[in-house]
């Protein structure tokens, strides 16, 4: 489906090369057995003797329990009870979560908020509409949305959707939306001050414009804006993330402050309201370095280097944590990373991750798939 905005993109992490497979003999001659086990005797009577094997190599950061004492990480399957596999595309909590699946029967696309109480339908649309939900934000009472799907002749529609978490059914807030430009960012859509926000193409080149709306519904107030900006914290914007732009502006529609983030060449810059995230690749896969920043240049540091890449576009998720992901050569797994800028270090928050996401301060990942498919989410705000 072409969706009605456009998207931004990550750099996704590096797939390592599988291991190789190795031949298993099936026999041995006789002799040969027989010297094999006079050797695996006399080896196992040497060991009892000699002093106590080296442990295998620890990973270079420690494990999330060892960097946080106290942190808990939440289990959903990945399958609900009637069969359907689920989707998370948001967690509340650590075992509360917005997400989707299809009906029992397949014609259906449900959106499903779901906790260890059950599960509570939100939204339900035909499968051939290719409905897309994204751009969720909450305030603890609120759950909002944006809904993308097609009309029976293709043509695109959009909506802004909200539901309380205590109770009751969605409501439409408004689809008078303008051309959403989602860019997978916990900005994407703003909740603030009774009312909500995006941003949306302006219909002309170099510009873009604000679209805010009260959550009780009506004509939204549209702000055009020179240039093209994301939502960041509410309500500092910030300027797309291209290479050797020279520059990243961060602008405050509201008291129409601005400031100009510096870009070196050969590096991609993104920015918040109150880190940058400088990732440079360098000529060999396991050679990039990340670096964060303010955006007034101060404070920079080194935070990762390798085969590694920033594993979500947000910067400085709760203005603490940075989401890194590993490869390594010789494995087919993903490792994911926390960096913490409050102890600036390192810790390892799974050696085997599937997909990896984090909004609202809760990070969560997928291992196994089909039966074995399972979310485990970890909520930053505790830590």
């Amino acid at each position: 489906m072409t969706l009605p905005g456009r998207r931004g993109t990550t750099l996704p992490p590096g797939r390592p090369t599988p291991p190789g497979l190795h031949r298993h003999p099936a026999t041995l001659p006789m002799t040969r057995a027989v010297a094999l086990l006079l050797a695996l005797g006399a080896a196992g009577f040497m060991l009892a003797l000699s002093p106590q094997q080296p442990a295998p190599p620890r990973s270079a950061e420690p494990a999330l329990t060892e960097a946080y004492p106290g942190a808990t990480v939440q289990d959903t399957p990945g399958a609900l009870a009637d069969g359907s596999v689920y989707s998370p595309l948001f967690f509340l909590s650590a075992t509360g979560s917005v997400g989707t699946a299809l009906s029992p029967g397949g014609d259906d696309v449900r959106l499903l908020l779901r906790d260890r109480g059950g599960e509570r339908e939100l939204r339900r649309m035909p499968k051939d509409r290719a409905a897309e939900f994204a751009g969720f934000t909450s305030d603890g009472t609120i759950l909002a949305w944006v809904e993308l799907s097609s009309d029976a002749d293709g043509a695109g529609r959009s909506g802004i959707w909200t539901a309380r978490l205590d109770g009751g059914a969605a409501r439409l807030v408004t689809t008078d939306t303008g051309a959403v430009m989602l860019f997978d960012k916990q900005g994407d859509l703003a909740l603030h001050d009774g009312q909500l926000s995006w941003m949306a193409d302006a219909g002309k080149p170099g510009f873009s414009a604000i679209h805010t709306v009260p959550l009780a519904g009506g004509k939204p107030v549209v702000r055009e804006l020179e240039g093209g900006y994301a939502i960041s914290t509410w309500p500092w914007l910030v300027s797309e993330a291209v290479a050797d732009a020279g520059s990243i502006e961060l602008n405050n529609p509201q008291t129409a402050e601005r400031v100009l983030v510096g870009v070196q060449t050969g590096e991609l810059m993104s920015c918040s309201a109150t880190w940058c995230r400088s990732l440079v690749i360098g000529s060999t896969e396991a050679s990039t370095v990340i670096e964060l920043m303010r955006p007034d240049g101060s404070e920079r540091l080194r935070t990762v280097t390798g085969a590694v890449s920033s594993a979500i576009a947000d910067v400085a998720v709760l203005d603490r944590f940075e989401v890194y992901t590993r490869s390594t050569q010789g494995l087919t797994t993903t490792r994911v990373m926390l960096y913490d800028l409050k102890t600036r270090s390192l810790a390892l928050v799974t050696a085997n991750a599937g997909r990896v996401a984090c909004r609202g301060g809760v990070l969560w990942w997928s291992t196994g798939d089909n039966e074995t498919l399972t979310w485990h989410a970890l909520d930053l705000r505790t830590l």
